[in-house]
């Protein structure tokens, strides 16, 4: 699967001209977010999506996103976003929780949480007490 631009998308694959003037006037739809390209039974087939599916079709061949989002990463918890935007953005609390439509308290409580901690370098969250790291099932290795 590869997320592709909208041109790319419409211009780089056989699409009839029919199918690509219907793919450009659903992409001027504010309410799309995903166009799929997929392989049907050998032939290229497109599905379009609102929102992010719970079942997306099989041999997806390329996707486009409205927002540039990857829809098969996985997503944070808002208040896992908000620590982000705290260690990464350099955001305070109350603002980053503003920003993704939280308590600011929750933020200062992760914050917390993470003080003298151990921090998962995949998903920068706290390993729990019993847990550990194997770095060699890392993919880029990083130092603790």
């Amino acid at each position: 699967m590869t997320l592709v631009d909208l041109d790319r998308f419409i211009d780089d694959f056989a699409w009839s001209e029919s199918v690509r003037h219907k793919l450009r006037t659903m992409s001027t739809n504010q309410d799309l977010k995903y166009l799929v390209a997929w392989n049907n039974a050998g032939k290229l087939s497109a599905a379009a999506y609102t929102g992010r599916p719970i079942d997306w079709p099989d041999d997806i061949v390329v996707v486009w996103s409205r927002d540039g989002d990857d829809p098969f990463a996985e997503t944070k918890s808002k208040t896992m976003q908000a620590v982000d935007l705290v260690l990464k953005d350099g955001y305070t609390a109350y603002a980053a929780a503003k920003e993704v439509g939280i308590n600011a308290s929750a933020v200062h409580r992760a914050l917390k949480r993470r003080e003298e901690r151990l921090i998962c370098p995949c998903c920068n969250q706290v390993v729990q007490e019993g847990f550990y790291i194997n770095r060699e099932a890392l993919k880029d290795q990083v130092e603790n």
